[in-house]
């Protein structure tokens, strides 16, 4: 069961192995997660990963260690998709990272989705203006 809030967000990232650096989409974010998505090349699901991540809203790169938590291999039409027509997706948990790097994660989660449970609160308050009689 999920506690924590998830965004939707779309940040940059690189995923550090012994082949090097592979450059992918962060697709959302929690404060201890993150699911990221690029072009499919083959190989192994990893058991854990250093990952750095270039999340809008934070002005610097934020570097952790983390475990798959699932990985999918998924047909898409859209150009990350390279020439296989094929993305992985990639859940990961965080599971060492620095301090401060994870308090600016998890206040930036909590306060977009704050923000957006607030606007669509306003949303909702302002429609139902028009089914009162």
């Amino acid at each position: 069961m999920r506690i924590d809030p998830r965004i939707g967000i779309d940040a940059l990232s690189w995923e550090l192995d012994e082949h090097g650096e592979t450059r992918g989409r962060v697709l959302d974010l929690s404060p201890m997660g993150a699911r990221l998505e690029r072009p499919y090349v083959g190989g192994p699901t990893p058991r854990d990963m250093p990952l750095l991540l270039d999340v809008p809203g934070i002005d610097e790169v934020l570097w952790a260690r983390a475990e798959v938590m699932f990985d999918q291999v998924v047909a898409s039409r859209s150009p990350s998709a390279g020439r296989l027509g094929l993305v992985r997706r990639t859940g990961y948990r965080i599971v060492v990272a620095a301090a401060r790097d994870l308090r600016l994660l998890r206040e930036l989660v909590f306060d977009t989705h704050r923000a957006h449970e607030l606007a669509a609160s306003d949303e909702m308050g302002f429609a139902s203006c028009y089914t009162r009689g």
